[in-house]
Formats: C-alpha cells, sequence, structure tokens
C-alpha cells in the first residue's frame, strides 16, 4: 500500500514559499491527485501553514509540500494508511539510522505510515526508503528504479514522491485490512497519532494477532521498536526463473555498522 481542495485564497497565499516547478517528463502525472480523485479527501485532515511548508521546502519535494498546502495530512482506508506530520518521527529515524556511514538521519523525513508500523520515508538524494518496525528492517531500492528504462533519464522528484507517498487499495493489504477492522472494533477506532502495536512486540515472540494489539501513540511506541532490535538493510535481487521470478529481498548488512557484505 503503501496511497487527499483548497480554496483559491489559501494557494494564492500559499504559492510563494515554493520554487518554481522543476519541469516534468512527457508522461509524468501528479498521482497524489489522482488519489484524491480516486479516494476522496484523507479523513482527519490538518493543512499546513506556509511558515511550516517553507520550513520543508529542502527536504522533501514540492509536490507533496502542495498536497500538505491544499489537502492535509491525514488518513485513507479507515486509519491504516497515514500520510504524516514528519517531525514527530525525526527521533525515530536518529535511532535506526544514527552513526550509519550510508544513511544520515538528517537526509531524511518520514512522509507516511501505516497502523502497525511501516514508515515511508523521503531521503534527498536516494528518494524513496521503506522502514518495516515489525520487521527491523529498511529496504532502498537501487537508482534505477526512478530512472525511465528508455531514455535513461531519472523521473522528477515530484513525480517520485507522488508515486511513493500516493496509496491505493490492493489484494496484498487484505490481511492489514482485516486486522484493522478486527482492533477497531476490539479497541476504538484510531485517532490522529495513534497506531495499533504489538505486545509483545514481534521481535520478542509476540503473535500477529488482534488480542496482542493495543492502541498507543505513534511516535512513541515507534521509538520504542526502533531499539529493539538492529535494523537490517535488504535489497531486491535480480529476477531469478523459476523459483524468484522477480527477484526476492535479501540481507545487504546491519544498520550502523560499518563493514559491509
Amino acid at each position: 500500500m503503501l496511497g487527499w481542495a483548497a480554496s483559491a485564497a489559501m494557494l494564492t497565499f500559499s504559492r510563494p514559499v515554493l520554487a518554481q516547478d522543476p519541469p516534468k517528463a512527457p508522461g509524468e502525472v501528479d498521482l497524489l491527485a489522482s488519489m484524491v480523485q480516486k479516494l476522496g479527501e484523507p479523513e482527519h485532515a490538518s493543512r499546513i501553514s506556509p511558515e511550516e511548508a517553507a520550513r520543508y521546502a529542502d527536504r522533501v519535494p514540492q509536490a507533496l509540500i502542495r498536497f500538505w498546502l491544499e489537502h492535509g495530512r491525514g488518513a485513507y482506508f479507515d486509519g491504516l494508511y497515514w500520510l504524516c506530520d514528519p517531525a514527530p518521527f525525526d527521533a525515530v529515524l536518529d535511532l535506526i539510522f544514527r552513526d550509519d556511514d550510508e544513511f544520515n538521519p538528517s537526509d531524511m523525513t518520514v512522509i507516511a505510515y501505516t497502523a502497525f508500523g511501516y514508515l515511508k520515508v523521503w531521503h534527498r538524494r536516494r528518494r524513496q526508503m521503506s522502514v518495516s518496525l515489525l520487521l527491523s528492517s529498511v529496504f532502498n531500492p537501487p537508482a534505477s528504479s526512478w530512472h525511465d528504462r528508455v531514455t535513461g533519464q531519472p523521473f522528477s522528484e515530484d513525480y517520485s514522491v507522488s508515486a511513493f507517498a500516493s496509496t491505493r487499495k490492493s489484494e496484498s493489504d487484505r490481511d492489514d485490512l482485516e486486522l484493522l477492522a478486527a482492533a477497531a472494533a476490539r479497541y476504538g477506532a484510531l485517532e490522529p497519532g495513534e497506531v495499533y502495536g504489538f505486545f509483545p512486540a514481534l521481535q520478542l515472540g509476540g503473535a500477529y494477532a488482534v488480542e496482542n494489539l493495543k492502541r498507543v501513540r505513534a511516535a512513541e511506541h515507534f521509538q520504542i521498536l526502533a531499539q529493539i532490535d538492529r535494523f537490517k538493510l535488504t535489497r531486491l535481487t535480480p529476477p531469478d526463473q523459476p523459483g524468484y521470478p522477480y527477484g526476492h529481498v535479501e540481507f545487504v548488512r546491519y544498520i550502523g555498522q560499518r563493514d559491509k557484505l
């Protein structure tokens, strides 16, 4: 899954904080706008001020800032997926990536998370990064993933972030959606800034079951999960027929460790 209109006055007032839009490659579309068309505005939406937009001008692409200004930060699919305020999660990134030679947390911004602990992180140079707090793993696709296969040219950052931050319902989300519905019925629906946490954590032998969940504050819970185990950097291998026609995820090294395999 991992997938929001503002008044003319808001657009006129907020626009000066953004640099001129960079040119887009032919065929690029705003997938965040497409998401709003298909799914509607985000639930619990909270728009940001022009002053806050200015603070993020050098951290995330303009397309995401525009979305925050026009539609706000909020949830989709009854709280399964949250486009979030990055600030509360800076400490989580610092706990995971501190002292790593390749990944500096100051280059990263959490832009979305799920109800159970999967983070989408924008990196200034590497673009898309995914962090699973349930598996203590990090995945950063190669640069080729954001280059056009025909021309070899990079996609615009606006296109990359809209593809990364937008969400849609897929068959792979079925288990999470079923668990979310069961958790909401048992513990109440999530409010902004909340997630369902497993107790004990899965890394400590906990089971992926509704009876092991609690409603908790997301930032604080994620900080705890960030300290339970060493995080593993992973990568996707090339396709390997017939067993792995799309490749498979393999371990590269531990985050924070200097030696690399």
